[in-house]
């Protein structure tokens, strides 16, 4: 791409201007026909509303300390979701467990329509502290809005008995995580690892257990993805295939190995990843060189295996497009920029040749183990520009100082170690991608600022965006 003048945003940044939004009227949070956005998005006044629901519901005890949002689900005209966590405080415990709250938000009259068959699914379900507090859900007409609190989801049903550890299916299947013999589970532990409203979650069981005929004790962790209804079995067998694949050719990576997929509960049982994440080696500081060089070596055999997934290359065009569409939304000045990027982008990773890729790679996506790398989150997997994990992983490895307060020096030396030794076992030709590939990975990460409501979100979405243009202005393509 030729490069040209100095774009929009550049000529902002030259001012010392980061607040690029040139038309109030367009920009987030506004949407006509969602007019309780600016609400639900203004953390003081949601929590003015959700302390004035506490009262009617619980009386004096309970109080809210904090209100604050987690992540924003929007598409233009259609629905907008936010995430909420709240610290709550009783009168009489002190300190709650974090509450989560979601809102939602749609332009007709499905809040209200949905409250009964919500509050009428959960009705039986074991009483979690957000819902002793607000109840499973209610409805806020300020910003007309239904609101669900965790574990109540209208489009996970199965969530508040597995959070609860009181699904009766659910037993059976973590027995089989503890091998053969006639277990009884004694105890068990339930963290949720990870929560996405309407989406998904994943959560973390630890559990003791006893083989009665010998008095053997056990003490196993796994972890149990709730989806919605289908997508946990395709996720099984796609794990199932690739783990049996990976170990039956030695390869120097694997991925998690699936126990049993629950079809009543949508629910998927993991096998605890052995190792240590890429991410927590990175944010311990331990041998760090050693640590990157492993990642780089495991990710390049992954991408030379001899296995062929469905393309994704559409997949991944889609995505970007999304993440250019709620980086416009929130910064309308960049809308030249963020088309500029999704046209180059969309032409490269199209024309690509396709290689096996894990297309959502994280720092703790990936377990160091011994010598080898295990995968987790397979759920984007597919055939497309396996270069676009390289540049994930080095856009999110440089965004860790901002998300985590991993150290920059650590980082920076992950990342050199990384792009060095990974490059070294590849194609050389395929490094000329990688600027393209850092565009996309950018832009999706300016996007992931934003929806999650880092608090400088507002600065640092144009400054991503500014390295994104960069990037494919700089690329081949």
């Amino acid at each position: 791409m030729q490069k040209g003048t100095d774009t929009v945003l550049e000529q902002t940044l030259k001012t010392g201007e980061t607040s690029v939004v040139s038309e109030p009227r367009a920009a987030f949070p506004n949407d006509p026909m969602m007019p309780g956005i600016p609400l639900a998005v203004d953390p003081t006044a949601m929590q003015a509303m959700f302390s004035a629901e506490l009262l009617r519901v619980s009386g004096a005890e309970y109080r809210i300390r904090e209100c604050r949002l987690l992540r924003i689900r929007y598409r233009p005209r259609e629905h907008c979701f936010v995430h909420y966590e709240l610290d709550l405080v009783s009168v009489k415990t002190g300190p709650c467990e974090a509450v989560w709250l979601t809102g939602i938000i749609y332009p007709d009259e499905r809040p209200r329509r949905r409250l009964k068959k919500l509050l009428a699914a959960c009705i039986e379900e074991p009483a979690s502290e957000g819902w002793h507090a607000f109840g499973p859900a209610f409805y806020l007409p300020a910003p007309h809005m239904l609101v669900q609190a965790f574990p109540c989801d209208r489009r996970l049903p199965s969530l508040p008995g597995i959070v609860s550890g009181m699904a009766a299916e659910l037993e059976a299947g973590l027995v089989q995580t503890l091998g053969a013999g006639g277990w009884k589970i004694t105890r068990q532990d339930i963290q949720t690892a990870r929560y996405r409203a309407l989406s998904g979650a994943v959560l973390r069981f630890s559990v003791e257990a006893l083989e009665e005929r010998n008095c053997q004790r056990k003490t196993q962790r796994s972890y149990v993805k709730v989806g919605r209804a289908g997508e946990g079995a395709r996720e099984a067998l796609l794990l199932q295939t690739l783990h049996a694949q990976a170990q039956a050719t030695t390869q120097a990576f694997t991925f998690t190995r699936p126990v049993t997929y629950l079809e009543e509960l949508s629910a998927l049982i993991v096998e605890e990843a052995p190792g240590v994440s890429f991410e927590q080696a990175i944010l311990d500081g331990d041998d760090i060189e050693t640590a990157s060089r492993k990642a780089a070596h495991g990710l390049a055999a992954f991408h030379l295996w001899s296995v062929q997934p469905p393309a994704a290359a559409d997949a991944v065009i889609a995505r970007t497009k999304v993440a250019g569409q709620y980086v416009s939304w929130a910064c309308p000045a960049l809308l030249g920029d963020v088309q500029a990027i999704a046209d180059v982008a969309a032409a490269a990773l199209a024309r690509t040749q396709l290689r096996p890729a894990h297309l959502d790679l994280k720092p703790d996506h990936m377990f160091l183990d011994g010598e080898r790398i295990v995968f987790i989150d397979l759920d984007t997997f597919g055939a497309a520009d396996p270069v676009l994990d390289v540049a994930t992983m080095l856009a999110r490895l440089r965004a860790m100082p901002l998300r985590f307060g991993a150290l920059p020096e650590h980082v920076e030396l992950a990342a050199r170690v990384f792009t060095e030794e990974y490059f070294a076992k590849v194609p050389r030709h395929w490094q000329s991608r990688l600027e393209i590939n850092h565009a996309v990975a950018a832009l999706q990460v300016a996007s992931e600022f934003f929806r999650h409501q880092h608090p400088d979100w507002r600065d640092l979405v144009p400054a991503w965006i500014l390295r994104a243009r960069q990037a494919a202005d700089a690329s081949s393509w």
